[in-house]
């Protein structure tokens, strides 16, 4: 559109010269006039590549924003790896955010906002959006799975969830404030002062929740790696009660803890309770095979407290193959 402004504009001139000299215009221009229009073109051009190259950034930007797994992969990793993945989403969502907020402080720097920069601001926050959408899935997968498990921690991991709400709803209202300005722009008015001055406070005050939320949701996975070990060192911890007379007793009771362990991962979490029971019935089958299982069995108790350890560190996928190996090494279940 500027283009053929520029040709209209320079075109006219052309006429008006010729009228003015008494002369008839010709379809093809002079060589001198072609350049001038060839030099306005131009520098129309190199302007608006600017532009496109920031709105191409953008748009860069957001393809690139992390794409949401379905829930049905997420127990496929430990606790560990699906906390790594949320401290992950969280700084891409803050990350963002923040280039979200740049990018608003950037376009209203000369107090003003033209459309471009209107449609280059929405891209970024539609990233924002996109990412702290993904962030609150990761949380939301984890509260499924580990929620009743992880309470130690849990209330920093709620505070994050609570944050990135805040900095959705931070989004939304500078969505909604460039809503506003397009409509303003539309219409050929002049945007007020008010209007622009809104819109950076609002930018600012997602920028300073982005950088609050980054650092509580990096205090909650330093200290939820103290709460893993912690949780395997407890259930460790946990003394035999029941101690069999028997190598046949040490058997079944080694059945026992594998039938637990099954049980309590078939829905792929687990809670406190199960936790309690796999580790007594551990505790009271490594001590019944230590007794009773002699050469070939005792070496099992092992096992059990690995698996234990597992189970109470959140590292499912490798309880379960393990319990596999238990129960093959057990060989024949006994009669009752």
């Amino acid at each position: 559109m500027k283009k053929n402004t520029i040709l209209t504009f320079v075109v006219a001139a052309l006429v008006v010269a010729t009228i003015a000299c008494g002369g008839t215009a010709t379809p093809t221009a002079t060589p001198d006039t072609q350049a001038t229009i060839d030099a306005a073109i131009v520098a129309t051009g190199t302007a608006q590549a600017g532009t496109q190259a920031t709105i191409d950034a953008a748009v860069e930007a957001t393809a690139a924003a992390p794409s949401p797994t379905p829930v049905a992969e997420y127990v496929t990793m430990t606790e560990e790896e699906l906390a790594a993945l949320i401290d992950q989403a969280v700084a891409d969502a803050t990350a963002a955010m923040q280039e979200c907020t740049t990018a608003t402080m950037d376009a209203t720097a000369d107090d003003t906002l033209t459309q471009e920069e209107v449609n280059t601001v929405e891209v970024y926050v539609t990233s924002s959006e996109d990412a702290i959408a993904y962030a609150e899935e990761l949380i939301s997968a984890y509260y499924d799975l580990y929620g009743e498990l992880a309470t130690e921690t849990l209330a920093l991991l709620q505070a994050t969830e609570e944050d990135l709400a805040a900095l959705a709803d931070e989004a939304a209202a500078i969505n909604a404030a460039l809503q506003e300005i397009s409509t303003t722009l539309d219409q050929g008015l002049a945007l007020a002062e008010e209007t622009i001055s809104q819109l950076e406070a609002t930018a600012q005050a997602a920028s300073d929740k982005a950088e609050e939320i980054q650092a509580r949701s990096q205090e909650w996975i330093q200290n939820l790696q103290a709460e893993l070990e912690e949780r395997a060192t407890t259930a460790l911890a946990v003394k035999p009660t029941v101690v069999a007379t028997d190598r046949r007793g040490a058997i079944l009771s080694a059945f026992d803890y594998v039938d637990a362990v099954r049980d309590s991962l078939a829905d792929d979490k687990i809670t406190s309770t199960e936790l309690a029971n796999i580790a007594q019935l551990g505790a009271n089958a490594g001590a019944s095979l230590n007794a009773h299982g002699g050469p070939q069995l005792q070496h099992l108790s092992g096992s059990i407290n690995q698996i234990t350890a597992q189970i109470a560190r959140g590292q499912m996928p490798q309880a379960k193959a393990n319990v596999g190996t238990l129960e093959a090494s057990l060989g024949a279940r006994p009669s009752r």
